[in-house]
């Protein structure tokens, strides 16, 4: 396991203290005005993406523990994590970044 204070991206890193501090408006503040996720279904938006993350993350007081760390130095990063909650298991999480805004989220 990867401590999130040791992800190369500080973005990164901040998104997943949010969940895992239970800080919802810190994780939605990352994210640019019209970011998308998609985690089965596309969220567009940071209204969107509140409602999903109150019902899919924060709701269930999600965890997550990083386990590894892919291609951290660009605008796209891959992480490979276990989630505690809602839901329980291995998943990835792909970042797309511009500056220093969450542009898009892909949840595997």
């Amino acid at each position: 396991m990867i401590q999130s204070s040791s992800l190369r991206s500080p973005l990164v890193r901040r998104a997943i203290e949010a969940i895992n501090e239970g800080r919802l408006e810190d994780f939605l503040a990352l994210f640019a005005e019209n970011a998308t996720l998609i985690d089965g279904a596309t969220y567009r938006g940071r209204e969107a993406i509140r409602a999903w993350a109150q019902r899919e993350t924060f709701g269930v007081q999600m965890r997550i523990d990083v386990q590894r760390e892919t291609n951290a130095d660009g605008t796209f990063l891959a992480i490979e994590a276990m989630s505690h909650g809602g839901y329980s298991g291995p998943g990835s999480f792909h970042f797309t970044l511009r500056g220093d805004m969450i542009e898009r989220l892909v949840i595997h």
